[in-house]
């Protein structure tokens, strides 16, 4: 019985100090839970002026940052600028003056061909009289000896006759003798005819002409001279007086060419 006893206080006795224990535990727990706000810092309210400059700082850092990374002109002091407009004095009074180009050089004149300085033959063709240089020579149609005032060039009937310089038509005449017949005026006042021509003409009295200018065709109307083969028959004269067509060609009345020195 004792025993028995014994065994049951026991099993009380643990049961109680299991509680116990629970009970201190749980005083424990609430006592930390308790000191907890006392230990905790207190808050301190964030005033409205502090919270102002806190958003102006953070607000404005970027664009401090901003301004930090644009370079800023360096301030020139008096010395300085007094110093760049000496050079730029300097400069200015030194710079040569710019040259203007020199005009182009005009291409000389260039002088007419020599060809076109001596007059033109009327036309091509083989000599069958010469001038007689004043002599007196048997006509081979009349038999009559005569000077022979001209120049006689072999070419078929139709050959184009033309004009040996530039000049004016001073008359057009159908000789008895010399047949139908051009007289030409040039600038230095020698006359050329043209006799044998046909009656077709290719100008009139008072045309001013150029060089090389048609003025007709060789025809069949040089009574003084029919017995020759056809032929134009050319004279000129200068003065008044009759010139050698062969010196006529070579230049010896043309005022532009000098003559050689004999």
């Amino acid at each position: 019985m004792k025993q028995t006893k014994q065994a049951g206080m026991s099993g009380k006795g643990f049961y109680a100090a299991l509680s116990m224990s629970v009970a201190m535990v749980g005083a424990a727990c609430w006592y930390a839970w308790s000191q907890a706000d006392r230990l905790r810092p207190p808050v301190v309210p964030e005033s409205s002026s502090a919270a102002e400059i806190s958003g102006s700082t953070r607000s404005s850092a970027p664009a401090q940052t901003a301004a930090r990374t644009v370079p800023t002109q360096p301030q020139t002091t008096a010395a300085e600028a007094e110093e760049a407009a000496a050079i730029l004095r300097r400069t200015t009074t030194a710079a040569p003056v710019p040259q203007t180009a020199p005009a182009p050089e005009t291409e000389p004149e260039q002088s007419p061909d020599p060809a076109l300085l001596y007059p033109m033959q009327p036309v091509s063709g083989t000599v069958l009289e010469r001038f007689s240089q004043g002599e007196l020579v048997k006509s081979a149609t009349t038999g009559i000896w005569s000077t022979h005032n001209g120049t006689d060039y072999a070419v078929p009937i139709g050959t184009e006759v033309l004009c040996t310089e530039d000049g004016t038509v001073s008359g057009i005449a159908n000789d008895p003798l010399w047949g139908v017949t051009v007289s030409v005026l040039h600038e230095n006042g020698t006359v050329t005819r043209y006799c044998g021509l046909h009656e077709n003409l290719s100008v009139q009295a008072g045309d001013v002409i150029l060089r090389g200018a048609v003025l007709g065709t060789v025809g069949e109307t040089n009574e003084a001279e029919r017995n020759m083969e056809p032929h134009l028959h050319f004279e000129v004269l200068h003065n008044d007086s009759y010139v050698d067509p062969e010196s006529y060609f070579a230049g010896a009345l043309s005022p532009q060419i000098t003559p050689p020195v004999s």
